[in-house]
């Protein structure tokens, strides 16, 4: 992903994460109805992908694990080799990381962008 791409990603999740966290009707219609709600930003999910929203509680967090890739894809370490490469280390897992972890695996499954 180029810094421009990466850059206009990273600010559609912190608009995302902000309505969820501050509109109170649509966080509840995102749980309700996730692919209405995410129509309403513009977004078209794929008919054929189910999707399904939780929220971490204080006391309960959500681990979020992706599919394993299909026969013959790139995985997400190989393609960061490819391009030569970012080292990643995760020392200690916060609320926030998880939280962005799977709101952003929604919102990339809900609008098959990367």
């Amino acid at each position: 992903m180029t810094p421009s791409k990466q850059s206009a990603a990273e600010a559609q999740k912190t608009a995302f994460f902000e309505k969820v966290w501050n509109d109170d009707a649509f966080a509840q219609a995102l749980e309700d109805n996730p692919k209405s709600a995410l129509a309403e930003l513009g977004q078209t999910p794929p008919e054929n992908v189910d999707i399904r929203v939780v929220r971490d509680t204080e006391k309960v967090k959500y681990l979020h694990i992706p599919a394993a890739p299909k026969e013959g894809e790139i995985s997400d370490a190989e393609l960061l080799d490819a391009q030569g490469g970012t080292t990643l280390a995760c020392v200690s897992l916060s609320v926030t990381v998880v939280t962005v972890a799977t709101a952003t695996t929604v919102l990339t499954a809900a609008t098959g962008t990367n």
